[in-house]
């Protein structure tokens, strides 16, 4: 399983680094590896607030839906507040987005995997292509290395909106 890891309230780095170690502590999940953190400007909403974005791998014995709960639950015991009277994106103190499950494809109200709209977000195709460059996309049959230099040409060419980001390291964090 890889998923996307984000946030923009509070000390994200820390933030993001206490998540991927609570996963690990629970028993369905053996973590793999976390990419770098990269810092990006927010994309798709307006918020002075720039986004921690991280992309880790770990294996499970859960099924997808089991793992969306279990992830909305982290999210909810690490303070994140989801405000459904309002629409569209929001600061967060964090987010948890499964990318892929193995190659299984769902199109779903409640899961859509591989999620719908990575290919656009090149804050989640920096950290995937650093753990994995070689992963294919299950849909569109591209590789992580390929969509990131594909949404990289469409930005640079302006047919894609500006995205700015920037790779980090993990500070020795406790």
């Amino acid at each position: 399983v890889y998923i996307g890891l984000g946030s923009n309230l509070g000390d994200s780095e820390r933030i993001l680094q206490n998540v991927w170690k609570h996963l690990g502590t629970h028993g369905s999940i053996e973590l793999v590896e976390l990419s770098p953190p990269f810092l990006s400007a927010p994309v798709g909403m307006t918020s002075s607030h720039w986004f921690t974005n991280a992309a880790g791998c770990f294996q499970t014995t859960l099924a997808p839906y089991p793992l969306l709960d279990l992830l909305l639950s982290v999210e909810y015991s690490f303070g994140r507040k989801r405000d459904s009277a309002k629409r569209g994106y929001q600061d967060r103190k964090i987010h948890l987005d499964i990318l892929y499950f193995a190659s299984q494809i769902i199109d779903e109200p409640r899961l859509s995997l591989p999620h719908p709209r990575l290919a656009d977000r090149l804050f989640v195709l920096a950290p995937m292509a650093d753990i994995a460059p070689d992963l294919v996309d299950p849909v569109l049959r591209l590789s992580i290395t390929e969509m990131k230099k594909r949404l990289e040409e469409k930005i640079k060419s302006g047919e894609s909106g500006a995205q700015e980001i920037t790779r980090g390291n993990w500070a020795d964090i406790a």
